[in-house]
């Protein structure tokens, strides 16, 4: 179908004997169906394509495709983030349970910026852009029923970067749903139950320790992996456990002897300790040192560390950090 200036399709994947099968037919591979098909079919010219991702159920404005079209103009990163901003629920209840768990993902945003992760992006399908090369250069779309968004953004991490969009706003759908076994659908409705501990908070002393532990492979590249572990150790004990149930000094002796600039082994290091990584260091740190708690608590002491105002009503800190990442004009 063709419309002025655009061209539309479809795929059907859900007529009978051509549904998705059932063994891994979520989210990922349906996503991974329609990039596959649009790489085949671009136009490869002068200018490298564009592969964007957008639910069904996502609104944009009118100012979303010029955004992206100059975004890409001006960056050399392979991917772009857009900022986003859900909508509103059907009641209060539900504008509650939608608005703690963005608080949540945004809190945890704010811990890795601060922390100097590179992996300091959201990971929400529906933002995702990319040029087609970088599609390509990342081995395609994953096929998982959920989490395919994370996995995905990692890689193009790794191979061709990922950068913040502006100038644009993207708004997922608020609703409840368990067609996937976490995120924003599930951790809606387990809030919607009266579920209060469904969305617990990452502690502020975790993302502490990540940001020490960053910095000190960092500044320290010189060093063998059982001293670097060793110092690590000085500062966090469990820090030191997780990186020695990693294998940490044998891998980062195996780096040293592979990359023979400092860029080149920090950026291996960085591959290495990726954004999966870096979560279940976190979580590592949590079930040890630094139990998961409720927003009260961690919140007022993010914004406080990146010099936010820090606010004691959640609907006041979410529009805080929505104007702070970008997603409010």
């Amino acid at each position: 179908m063709e419309r002025p200036g655009l061209q539309l399709a479809w795929i059907d994947a859900a007529s009978p004997g051509l549904e998705l099968p059932i063994k891994d037919g979520g989210v990922g591979l349906a996503r991974k169906v329609g990039f596959d098909l649009a790489l085949k079919r671009l136009t490869f010219g002068q200018s490298d394509p564009l592969l964007i991702a957008l639910d069904a159920d996502t609104l944009v404005r009118p100012d979303y495709l010029p955004a992206l079209h100059e975004h890409f103009q001006d960056t050399v990163s392979g991917a772009a983030v857009i900022p986003f901003c859900h909508q509103p629920g059907n009641d209060q209840v539900h504008d509650r349970a939608i608005a703690r768990y963005e608080l949540f993902l945004r809190c945890h945003l704010l811990g890795l910026t601060l922390a100097g992760s590179p992996y300091a992006f959201h990971t929400v399908g529906s933002t995702m852009a990319c040029r087609a090369t970088a599609y390509a250069r990342a081995g395609g779309m994953n096929r998982r029923q959920a989490g395919e968004d994370f996995y995905f953004l990692q890689q193009l991490a790794k191979t061709a970067g990922v950068a913040q969009l502006s100038g644009t706003v993207v708004y997922p759908s608020a609703r409840p749903s368990r067609r996937t076994p976490f995120g924003t659908g599930r951790s809606v409705s387990a809030l919607l139950a009266g579920d209060s501990e469904a969305v617990l908070f990452y502690p502020a002393a975790c993302y502490t320790v990540l940001g020490e532990w960053l910095q000190l492979a960092n500044d320290q590249l010189n060093l063998d992996g059982a001293t670097l572990l060793q110092r690590a150790g000085r500062y966090c004990e469990p820090l030191a456990d997780f990186l020695q149930k990693e294998k940490f000094p044998v891998l980062w002796d195996r780096l040293k002897g592979n990359h023979g600039t400092p860029d080149a082994l920090l950026k291996a290091f960085h591959d290495w300790f990726d954004g999966l990584k870096t979560t279940r260091l976190i979580h590592h740190l949590c079930a040890t040192s630094f139990p998961r708690c409720q927003p009260e608590t961690v919140v007022p002491e993010l914004l406080k560390a990146a010099g936010l105002p820090a606010s004691a009503c959640l609907t006041e800190q979410l529009a805080e950090l929505r104007l702070h990442q970008g997603a409010l004009p």
